[in-house]
């Protein structure tokens, strides 16, 4: 059974806060803890080190802004993801420039959300995916939008969740578009297919007559990821 992914949430008024992790709880994320502004949620990373912090922007003391600014972006720290009313493209910019993962204008659809934490927190099936392709010979960006695609249907049911919802996590990664995506991975199928080694051929069940769609390619190999 997978580890459940943990989750702080960031927000000054206290009945958004509360309903907030009550929700996500009830789509099967775990609310490791609370916090009413961005000092609060320092200490908090700190102490419980969350898989990832739902973040509002307007806080007392240091906002949602200066705690990004704090966090920088470290490797290893967790995954941010911004939830707010403010729809300013250059607000929005400025946040991902900081170091968000992904920025959510309000109101929130709580099973959207939890579903795309799940997808963006990249967790033991993205490390699979990305061996996997490895061992196919494949590089660079397409590898990566792959591996996170992938490790996305892996969690979401393979034969469920749209690709495009499971772009998502690749598209939050990169900062890139769906369309860039979808051209990085089409890319590194072709490179594969042209090339026809056997780990790739024994991924597709033997070589293909023609280089499979991204969505054919990514839900097999989604399919041989282990249960986590």
């Amino acid at each position: 059974m997978a580890a459940e992914l943990r989750v702080l949430v960031v927000e000054d008024q206290e009945e958004t806060r509360l309903l907030s992790a009550a929700l996500l709880e009830r789509h099967g994320l775990r609310v490791c803890g609370l916090a009413r502004d961005g000092l609060e949620a320092l200490a908090r990373i700190r102490t419980e080190r969350p898989d990832a912090v739902v973040l509002d922007l307007i806080l007392p003391g240091l906002d949602g802004l200066g705690l990004l600014r704090a966090l920088g972006r470290r490797d290893g720290g967790p995954v941010v993801v911004v939830t707010s009313q403010i729809s300013d493209p250059a607000v929005s910019s400025l946040a991902c420039r900081l170091g968000a993962n992904y920025y959510y204008i309000k109101p929130v659809n709580f099973e959207e959300l939890a579903s795309l934490l799940r997808s963006i927190c990249p967790g033991p099936r993205v490390r699979a995916a990305r061996a996997m392709l490895e061992e196919m010979g494949a590089a660079g960006l397409g590898l990566e939008a792959a591996a996170l695609t992938a490790g996305a249907l892996a969690a979401g049911g393979a034969e469920s969740l749209p690709l495009k919802a499971a772009y998502a996590a690749a598209m939050a990664a990169q900062h890139t578009s769906y369309a860039c995506v979808e051209k990085n991975i089409r890319a590194m199928v072709g490179r594969l297919h042209r090339a026809g080694g056997a780990p790739y051929a024994r991924l597709m069940g033997g070589l293909p007559p023609e280089r499979p769609s991204n969505d054919a390619f990514l839900r097999r190999l989604a399919g041989r990821l282990p249960e986590m």
